[in-house]
């Protein structure tokens, strides 16, 4: 339950994302920097943030953003303090060449690539289904290029059963059997959503949804070492598509150095 105690924070600063139901501000908290989300107490159930808080618990890795503290209460709004990312988001990286302050080489692209499969991975070993991957949710960290794999509001526990989700998430990446069949978010529609966010790294260009499929992909990134797996993950029937155990068996055999 939240707890209305004073929070060990200074003043907001700027606010550095905006949703449907809150903000996020970067604010000192504990001593270091934080990404504090707060959302006005009237716009969203405490049980949902606090299912939130629960999948940031149980899905601790380098390439999913920590919890920092408990949920509390300030001001009529419920705050969340999470791990600020110094870097940008990766829809700046790639599609805002003008804002962003990246310039992303081979290296750091197998990097950021290798880092988002791990932590996707890992929240579905722990039977998490992200339901809203989108290069606006990951973050990649400066100089190093540590992928971050952020916003877990929508984020349920495969195991005990997912609400229905089709009209939650984005639709620029949805898998076809959401948005055309009606089915439910699932761990494979995740796979789908990464393996489109990685077709449009290779070639640099958003794909439109519905001319994602193995026959574009290997058409747009021929040559590349990632061309094979992508071209599993966007099958169109979920049946069909690779896990994240496959994928990242063959991410980590791509490392080698050799061209892409």
């Amino acid at each position: 339950m939240a707890m209305a105690w004073p929070m060990p924070m200074v003043a907001a600063n700027p606010t550095v994302a905006q949703g449907c139901f809150g903000k996020v501000y970067k604010e000192i908290y504990n001593g270091q920097w934080a990404a504090v989300k707060k959302v006005p107490c009237n716009r969203v159930q405490l049980e949902d943030l606090q299912r939130e808080a629960k999948v940031y618990k149980k899905a601790v890795h380098p390439n999913i953003v920590r919890i920092l503290g408990p949920i509390t209460i300030q001001d009529f709004k419920y705050v969340i303090p999470l791990e600020f990312i110094f870097g940008e988001d990766l829809e700046t990286a790639l599609f805002k060449p003008q804002q962003s302050k990246m310039r992303l080489t081979r290296d750091m692209i197998k990097t950021i690539i290798r880092g988002m499969c791990e932590g996707l991975l890992y929240m579905h070993s722990k039977d998490i289904v992200h339901q809203d991957l989108k290069p606006d949710n990951i973050m990649v960290e400066e100089g190093t290029y540590r992928a971050v794999i952020i916003d877990m509001g929508l984020a349920k526990f495969f195991r005990n059963g997912l609400n229905s989700a089709t009209d939650m998430g984005n639709l620029e990446y949805s898998a076809p059997e959401v948005l055309t069949w009606g089915v439910q978010r699932s761990q494979s529609s995740d796979v789908w959503a990464m393996g489109k966010i990685i077709a449009e790294m290779r070639s640099g260009v958003r794909y439109p949804r519905e001319h994602v499929n193995p026959r574009t992909v290997s058409t747009s990134i021929r040559g590349s070492v990632y061309c094979n797996v992508v071209c599993k993950m966007v099958r169109k029937n979920p049946a069909d598509r690779a896990s994240m155990a496959q994928v990242i068996r063959e991410i980590r055999q791509v490392e080698k150095p050799t061209p892409i």
